[in-house]
């Protein structure tokens, strides 16, 4: 005698179901922090290629003898600094008959997400990609971040990186980590530890099993509730966290700098153009553009790059 008649996989009506989709989510990027720690030029209509920033030479003052004449005229100088920016585009092209046949009605408005997730993640990555620029260098690939070095790299933009003639790189000043450099920092803020001894400060694949001897201190409570966001600042430095770095020997370029070391100029923002359809092609073009450029700005003086391991913790 015939039982139920089921409808499902392997059941007798397993062609019948229709297959529903309840939402439609997108994939996230990192938002990235480049554009909030930058100097800002806008390249405005009609002004040339490239934004040109000048900046005069020193002056030197010198001692003079009692009733002599000065002979110590100087002559001015000058240095120019150009960045040009570049257009940069996402394009999709959407047939008729997809948006016909999709179950998703909302696709358009999900693709115009999508190329601006896109295009804001070409802008950071490009941001970050100004700190392998800074000089020095401080750490290598194979070396752990601790609150030492970002004492350092402060030290450093101080006197602008010059002890024979100290240039302070202006206030503010920020430091731009990727998040498994903070990682560590963290750990040894706190300190964690993989013996109660406290003797092996954390490198970030130590097991990390207890507090070492320190811990209960006012930053580490804050870490251990609250995580990155409760550093907040570092020696005078705002710190914050910046996934799109490129990694190379498990290592990723950070860097220490003056607001004023990095710059971004905007030619256009990026912009949707409207919906043109092809009409041969049946289908809806969608085009998002923008024109900008990255740069340093005194490379050598306001700025302090940091090479440092990030190394997926795995204990």
């Amino acid at each position: 005698m015939p039982g139920p008649t089921l409808a499902g996989a392997t059941q007798a009506l397993d062609s019948s179901l229709n297959t529903i989709y309840s939402e439609f989510l997108l994939l996230r990027d990192e938002s990235g922090t480049c554009r909030k720690v930058s100097t800002h030029y806008k390249l405005l209509p009609h002004t040339g290629i490239s934004k040109n920033i000048l900046n005069y030479g020193r002056l030197s003052a010198y001692s003079l003898q009692d009733g002599v004449d000065m002979a110590q005229a100087q002559t001015l100088s000058d240095t120019n600094t150009a960045y040009t920016p570049a257009e940069v585009c996402v394009q999709v092209i959407v047939p008729g008959s997809t948006l016909r046949r999709v179950a998703d009605p909302t696709l358009m408005k999900q693709t115009a997400a999508m190329m601006h997730n896109a295009y804001d993640l070409k802008e950071d990555s490009d941001g970050t990609a100004q700190f392998t620029s800074f000089v020095p260098i401080l750490g290598s690939a194979g070396t752990v971040l601790g609150v030492g070095h970002l004492l350092a790299a402060r030290a450093r933009l101080g006197i602008g990186n010059d002890r024979t003639n100290p240039e302070p790189a202006p206030a503010p000043y920020y430091a731009v980590l990727h998040p498994l450099h903070l990682s560590a920092v963290m750990g040894r803020l706190m300190p964690i530890t993989d013996v109660p001894t406290g003797t092996n400060v954390y490198t970030g694949v130590a097991a990390g099993a207890t507090m070492g001897i320190g811990g209960g201190t006012v930053i580490g409570d804050r870490i251990i509730e609250s995580g990155p966001k409760a550093i907040g600042r570092l020696f005078d430095m705002e710190v914050y966290t910046d996934a799109n770095m490129a990694i190379a020997s498990d290592g990723a370029s950070g860097a220490c700098f003056a607001k004023m070391g990095l710059i971004y100029v905007s030619e256009v923002e990026p912009m949707m153009e409207p919906d043109e359809t092809d009409v041969s092609l049946r289908a809806v073009e969608l085009n998002l553009w923008g024109s900008y450029v990255w740069g340093n700005y005194r490379a050598s003086n306001y700025g302090v790059e940091m090479l440092f391991d990030v190394t997926l913790p795995t204990a």
